[in-house]
């Protein structure tokens, strides 16, 4: 019994375990823009990025990092940005130990993602300047794609429902 006990308390630790503190510093000036803002991203205070290109980190509870990437890949220490929307169709996932994957996305503009509850995937939505976005799953351990599907509709999958139109 006391054995149990103490296997539920500690599964119970793991899962309560607290996600890391993410955020931007470094805001760039982008005149116009109204959306989320770019610069450089933070892990408890300590700076990962240094071309403040970064848009919407996020952290989970087992310690990866993600950002969306606006640079150039033509300048890497420029913002992209294409009649005044900061371009970041890239997706950096950072993992515990601290290795990069890059996930492109299907359409130039990532407007919205996220961790998968499922703690493997992370799900992207995109699109161009106009026109319909796409929701893609991709893997977090190397960045590959699962699956996707129109943000619009009525056979929207479960793991896409909450970025849907």
């Amino acid at each position: 019994m006391r054995a149990a006990l103490l296997l539920l308390i500690s599964a119970w630790c793991a899962f309560a375990a607290p996600v890391p503190t993410v955020s931007l510093c470094d805001h760039r000036p982008l005149p116009g823009w109204q959306g989320s803002p770019v610069g450089n991203v933070t892990l408890d205070g300590k700076k990962l990025t240094s071309a403040a290109t970064a848009q919407q980190p996020k952290a989970n509870r087992d310690g990866w990092i993600g950002w969306i990437d606006c640079s150039d890949k033509d300048r890497p220490n420029r913002v992209l940005i294409v009649k005044g929307v900061p371009i970041g169709s890239r997706l950096i996932l950072r993992n515990p130990s601290g290795s990069l994957t890059s996930t492109p996305a299907e359409k130039p503009v990532i407007e919205a993602w996220g961790f998968d509850p499922d703690r493997l995937h992370v799900v992207v939505k995109s699109r161009a300047l106009h026109g319909p976005a796409i929701i893609e799953r991709f893997l977090m351990k190397d960045g590959s794609k699962s699956a996707s599907t129109p943000a619009y509709g009525a056979a929207i999958p479960a793991w896409a429902s909450p970025y849907s139109e």
